[in-house]
């Protein structure tokens, strides 16, 4: 069953921010949706957790250059 994950997330300052953050999440094994809004400084994921956790969506996000906050 997917759940939706919604993330704050600092550093994103433009669409091409938002782009490349649903990038990187697509390519996450169980990711089957990603939003992102440098506006509300927010990111939503819909994914299958017997697939991925939250603490890798964190990290593929981190990895790309943003922040998640706590």
């Amino acid at each position: 069953m997917p759940e939706e994950l919604s993330l704050k997330v600092t550093g994103m300052t433009c669409g091409g921010c938002e782009s490349a953050i649903r990038r990187v999440l697509t390519m996450v094994d169980g990711v089957t949706s990603a939003t992102a809004s440098h506006q509300a400084g927010e990111v939503k994921v819909v994914f299958e957790p017997s697939k991925t956790s939250r603490a890798k969506i964190e990290q593929a996000i981190e990895a790309a250059g943003y922040e998640v906050a706590a």
